[in-house]
């Protein structure tokens, strides 16, 4: 099966699908940090998400990563009574010439009266990444459509990854 695109390009602004959110340097560098909402308990959601990651993820870019835990993908929080049940790291390369590398990073939770509320953290891993063209907030909604379609709410958390101006407005002359 032909894997989806997931690389947001060099066109400015990029025309593929979640390439919209283009951040440029909320962390030093591009970021993109979300919270997703979904139904599913946090034993569950977790086992979506590493299987989508093990299995390289819907465009075959995503590389599970070695965590403090000891193991690849995500890691078991429960039984240190933390406010997270779940953390999770993965690496993912762009498709374009330079094969850039960001860091995919998650935390799922429990959330009050039930389901599961995911924390997700994007970054360029280049130095000098100051505009990403979307990638880093196409980097986590691609991993959340392939795993709940569109089951799931997602809002930004802080600053990072705006939406496009519907105008862009001069700032006044004073």
């Amino acid at each position: 099966a032909m894997s989806q695109e997931g690389t947001c390009g060099s066109t400015e602004p990029s025309k593929v699908t979640d390439c919209q959110n283009a951040d440029c340097g909320s962390c030093g560098g591009a970021c993109c940090h979300l919270t997703f909402e979904i139904e599913e308990e946090t034993s569950l959601a977790v086992k979506k998400l590493n299987g989508t990651l093990h299995s390289k993820g819907p465009d075959g870019a995503y590389e599970p990563q070695f965590l403090a835990e000891g193991v690849t993908g995500f890691g078991d929080l429960r039984k240190f009574n933390k406010p997270i049940d779940f953390i999770g790291q993965a690496y993912h390369t762009t498709s374009g010439p330079m094969h850039f590398k960001d860091s995919v990073a998650f935390t799922i939770a429990k959330r009050t009266g039930g389901g599961s509320v995911i924390a997700g953290f994007s970054m360029s891993l280049i130095g000098g990444a100051y505009c990403d063209n979307g990638q880093n907030y196409k980097n986590l909604v691609m991993l959340m459509k392939d795993v709940w379609d569109d089951n799931f709410t997602v809002r930004r958390t802080g600053s990072s990854c705006p939406p496009p101006a519907q105008t862009l407005q001069p700032f006044a002359m004073i």
